[in-house]
């Protein structure tokens, strides 16, 4: 897609030849470009081109508001330009905007349906907010409309890997790295194959290569990181791993650091901790019952049970579980509560009003909890609802309030195992995965979030059932059976098959490949960094204590 540059009016000559040299450069030289629209702009010159190259260089810099303050003025001077809108939403993606970035792009795409990089980056937005049967729509209508495209290609490689569809990974990514020798997203999905198939010297060797390539974005360098160090833990070569950890997690942070920490900034530890400030005073009465259902009230769902505990804490292997069984509607890691949790927890009086939350209000906010499943496609009628998102932990006194009834499965890990793989995987980043950009982080998050747990278990009523992932490996049908029993649904010798089923779900976790491999121990993998762990010990070794665990 190429911007015009306006005509002639009222400018000098040598005006118009920095705007006609940037249309020569713009194509193969970004940097040249970037640097002659700044000087066209310090001389007073503005056209779309010029706003929104200087834009970039801002968003580079991390100057995220005088980037939008540039490409609102370029939106003004040509509402209809849709490289504008692309930008916007580019600059939406870098500042965690997600869902505005998606209304950007596809706005790019109904003024221009020929131009090719809104697919593209529509389709990584989707991807990242779990969308991936949207992800691959585009990414596939992009192939088609742009063949000579390679990163749709490799978008859908990296879908392929994260369904653990090693041959068509392999296949999308040599099919976008015919079309473009350098292609990030493409050789990393070859690299995941390549420690798939354990070849961990080739995954590496790629890896490493990447890293050498001037024109390497730097969005791109923490993730090619993390990856190299799984390389070399499979090699053995576990020190080396953490540096290329560490290093992988310092590179995010300077990225991200702007946006989820600082001066007016309440980070997730914080927001941890007002909360759990706020339960440990409250008054017990206000919390000793959820808000009623009316009579007249509609709950076609046979039950709900939320599942939750900790990021790497074996959710995913039992709700892939649990979504075997023909009674059970599996959320799949979905942000059910998305719209209703600013209402009710962001500051002291809202949490004040949930707790004397009114009967018809609850009941509202119920039938739209029940409106966002039904707008993923799914339907509840008749089945037991299985919400699992991890950090629902920290919205216990939510969920009891707004949802009379509800079940909690709450899943445990030995906090020595969940921490370090909290720290090694290469989440995409929002304000709570922030937290374990390092070791310590990680693991002040994870002691704020389970004493948060404890004071709402001795606050709230609730009726939860704990779920210990080494138990469930060890005993699965005794420990299934028990889940069944809390909820509510008979067994059935189905979900010994959940590897089977896990393989035709879109899973929206890391732990998607071990999921559909079946079932996967991964106990005791902190003694191999248990000299790295060191420092935060004193911060787990009460958790280790509390939840049964052998001290070595």
């Amino acid at each position: 897609m190429t911007q015009s540059t306006p005509p002639f009016i009222g400018r000098t000559a040598q005006d118009q030849q920095i705007l006609d040299d940037i249309e020569k450069v713009v194509g193969f030289d970004l940097p040249r470009a970037i640097g002659l629209a700044r000087s066209a702009l310090a001389r007073g010159v503005e056209t779309p081109r010029v706003l929104t190259l200087v834009a970039l260089q801002f968003e580079e810099e991390g100057r995220y508001p005088d980037a939008m303050r540039l490409l609102d003025r370029a939106a003004g001077l040509n509402p209809r330009d849709s490289s504008v809108w692309n930008s916007v939403g580019h600059c939406l993606v870098k500042q965690d905007k997600r869902r505005g970035a998606v209304a950007a792009f596809e706005h790019a795409l109904a003024l221009d349906p020929t131009f090719a990089q809104p697919y593209y980056n529509l389709g990584t937005t989707l991807e990242y907010l779990g969308d991936y049967e949207g992800a691959r729509e585009q990414f596939e209508r992009a192939s088609r409309l742009f063949p000579d495209y390679a990163d749709p290609l490799a978008g859908l490689a990296t879908l392929a890997v994260r369904g653990g569809d090693w041959p068509a990974a392999r296949a999308y990514a040599e099919q976008a790295l015919a079309l473009q020798p350098f292609q990030p997203a493409a050789i990393a999905a070859l690299a995941s194959a390549d420690m798939n198939d354990r070849n961990h010297e080739e995954a590496e060797r790629r890896l490493c290569g990447m890293l050498e390539e001037p024109g390497l974005d730097r969005f791109d360098k923490p993730s090619i990181h993390c990856q190299i160090g799984d390389a070399l833990d499979g090699q053995g070569r576990y020190d080396e791993a953490f540096a290329r950890y560490l290093e992988g997690k310092a590179g995010y942070r300077a990225l991200y650091r702007g946006l989820f920490e600082g001066a007016g900034v309440e980070t997730q530890l914080d927001f941890v901790n007002r909360l759990r400030a706020y339960f440990e005073a409250a008054p017990a009465e206000p919390w000793s019952a959820s808000a009623p259902r009316g009579e007249s009230e509609a709950w076609p769902a046979r039950g709900l049970s939320f599942l939750v505990g900790f990021p790497r804490s074996g959710t995913t292997l039992l709700e892939n579980v649990l979504a075997s069984h023909p009674d059970v509607l599996a959320m799949d890691e979905r942000a059910t509560l998305y719209n209703t949790e600013p209402l009710y927890i962001a500051d002291t009086a809202a949490l004040d009003h949930l707790g004397a939350l009114p009967p018809a209000e609850a009941s509202r906010r119920r039938a739209e909890y029940l409106e966002v499943i039904r707008g993923f496609g799914l339907n509840p009628a008749g089945k037991v609802i299985v919400d699992k998102m991890p950090l629902y932990t920290t919205k216990l006194g939510l969920i009891f309030k707004l949802f009379p009834g509800a079940k909690i499965l709450f899943a445990l890990r030995d906090p020595r195992d969940v921490v370090l793989s909290c720290f090694r995987r290469s989440f995409q980043v929002n304000a709570g995965m922030y937290q374990f950009l390092t070791l310590d982080g990680a693991a002040r998050f994870y002691d704020a979030v389970m004493r948060l747990a404890e004071v709402y278990r001795g606050k709230l009523p609730l009726d939860l059932h704990v779920v210990r992932y080494e138990n469930l490996v060890a005993d699965f049908e005794g420990e299934a059976r028990a889940v069944c029993a809390f909820l509510g649904v008979g067994w059935t010798e189905k979900l010994h098959d959940f590897a089977a089923v896990a393989r035709e779900r879109r899973i929206r976790t890391p732990s998607a490949a071990q999921v559909r491999g079946g079932l996967y121990s991964g106990e005791g993998q902190w003694r191999r960094y248990a000299k790295h762990l060191e420092p935060v010990m004193p911060i787990l070794a009460p958790w280790i204590e509390r939840f049964g665990y052998a001290s070595d």
